[in-house]
């Protein structure tokens, strides 16, 4: 394995955890100053989580499968019941 693409990927999985992490720290934050760090810090791990996808895309260290019409019609479809729920 290239050694650059095994830091990269190690990184992009640090990245993800950050943001598991930062968004638990949002949701569980009761002092608006607080919210507000934790969710810029969420927003920058963000950010550089999909600059490193990308460039790790970009180089085929990466690559994600397509997903079938009927597969991202279900995903729709779930999405869809989840919102209504949510408004109910």
């Amino acid at each position: 394995m290239n050694k650059d693409m095994e830091w990269m990927g190690n990184l992009l999985y640090q990245h993800k955890l950050a943001a598991s992490m930062a968004t638990s720290a949002v949701l569980e934050s009761g002092h608006p100053e607080v919210r507000s760090h934790f969710t810029n810090l969420l927003n920058t791990t963000l950010h550089h989580q999909q600059q490193i996808f990308d460039l790790m895309n970009r180089k085929g260290w990466y690559q994600m499968e397509m997903a079938s019409p009927d597969q991202y019609n279900r995903v729709q479809q779930s999405l869809s019941s989840i919102q209504q729920q949510m408004q109910q």
